[in-house]
């Protein structure tokens, strides 16, 4: 027992009483223009013009952004959130040193930077923190459903506050980001989207992620902050990196950038919120790309299918069996709507014998479940062509 209360009062920090108190002279190096929110807690504050160049990308169409992706958990007003910690293991052994927090203010991005310059003024801390961010605010972050946020709420917790903004709006812009391009990157990272869809290049100055906490205990130890110029500028670029991609998945979602394969898995990120009507119009637009024209129109004909709509689905189908190399699913389908909803019944054989050929020719990677397949189309075929004689009899 003694052990274990030991190890929450390293966790917790000394009592109020023995906390020593942080002056500015203290401390060497700090970014300049900052201001002192509370004793051992600075705010480091800078503003960008929304129609301000970032790569690629600018942040003029941010105010439009949260309307855009309020089926993803977009709200206005819009909180980005991105914390450097002690550590990515999370747990009650990790702490936050330094949170961004972005805020739309007029035609500028407010990023506002509270950095923690003890572990013992972590109450003090979270209270400017809270403080900063705006009421009501819907939170905007990366991978922050899983780190950021819960991290925030143990914290606040092991602080003996109350929970950390229950009930927010969260938009977590991973999830969309990975729903269209974890295929065509080589991972989600936030760097790595920086890189390949916002075309940012960051600054020299700039650290990477993993050697953060090694800088800050290096700062806790020295009380010398200029090794943490770095860490301050790659807190700051991923809020604006985090504005710039909400921007640009707005855009994406609202139909303004058209591009095929974004534009068909754009499609199933409204298929997946039941809003069919505008899956199906960016699928449509997703045929003019060569990449992504077969997936639209399996896309397409399942829709129809779905709706019962078996002419245009039977067609649709027909167009992917032409326009790329003929699928089993494809010809299944096309069998059983020729044969059951369109009694064509020629045309089902055809395609069944079409699926038979096709299944032959795959036998080497079929392994064990080849022959009980081939044995269903068989089946199929033999069914049909005793319905086909059927009519002729009947027909004479």
């Amino acid at each position: 027992m003694s052990d274990r209360m030991s190890r929450l009062r390293r966790m917790m920090g000394p009592p109020a009483e023995e906390r020593e108190t942080l002056k500015p002279e203290s401390v060497s190096n700090l970014p300049e223009g900052g201001t002192w929110a509370a004793p051992g807690v600075y705010v480091l504050e800078t503003s960008h013009p929304l129609e301000e160049p970032y790569g690629a990308a600018t942040l003029a169409g941010l105010p439009l952004a949260a309307e855009r992706l309020s089926p993803w958990g977009g709200a206005n007003p819009p909180c980005f959130l991105d914390l450097e910690t002690t550590g990515l293991a999370g747990g009650t052994g990790t702490y936050a040193f330094l949170a961004g927090i972005g805020t739309l203010e007029g035609p500028f991005l407010a990023v506002r930077q509270v950095f923690l310059l003890s572990p013992s003024r972590e109450t003090e801390w979270l209270e400017t923190v809270d403080r900063l961010i705006p009421r009501k605010a819907g939170f905007v972050t990366y991978n922050g459903r899983r780190f950021d946020l819960p991290l925030l709420q143990t914290r606040a917790i092991l602080s003996r506050r109350g929970p950390f903004r229950p009930g927010s709006a969260h938009l977590d812009l991973l999830g969309i980001a990975r729903s269209l391009w974890r295929c065509s990157l080589p991972s989600c990272r936030l760097g790595e989207v920086e890189r390949s869809i916002l075309k940012v290049q960051r600054e020299a100055e700039d650290v990477p992620g993993w050697q953060i906490p090694s800088l800050y205990a290096e700062f806790l130890r020295t009380k010398d902050a200029a090794p943490l110029a770095g860490v301050f500028l790659h807190n700051r670029l991923d809020i604006l990196s985090l504005a710039a991609l909400k921007t640009h998945l707005g855009r994406i979602l609202a139909g303004e950038i058209d591009r095929g394969q974004e534009c068909l898995l754009a499609g199933d990120l409204w298929a997946a919120r039941g809003e069919w009507e505008k899956a199906v119009k960016f699928w449509t637009n997703a045929l003019e790309g060569s990449e992504s024209h077969g997936e639209a129109l399996l896309r397409l004909a399942s829709r129809a299918k779905a709706e019962r709509r078996w002419e245009t689905a039977v067609e649709l189908w027909e167009q992917s069996r032409e326009a790329c190399r003929s699928s089993l699913s494809v010809l299944e389908e096309l069998a059983k709507a020729y044969e059951h909803r369109l009694n064509r019944l020629e045309d089902a054989l055809s395609r069944a014998e079409e699926g038979l050929r096709h299944l032959d020719s795959r036998r080497g990677l079929k392994g064990v479940a080849w022959l009980p397949e081939r044995q269903a189309w068989l089946h199929r075929i033999a069914r049909l062509k005793k319905k086909i004689d059927a009519q002729k009899v009947n027909f004479r």
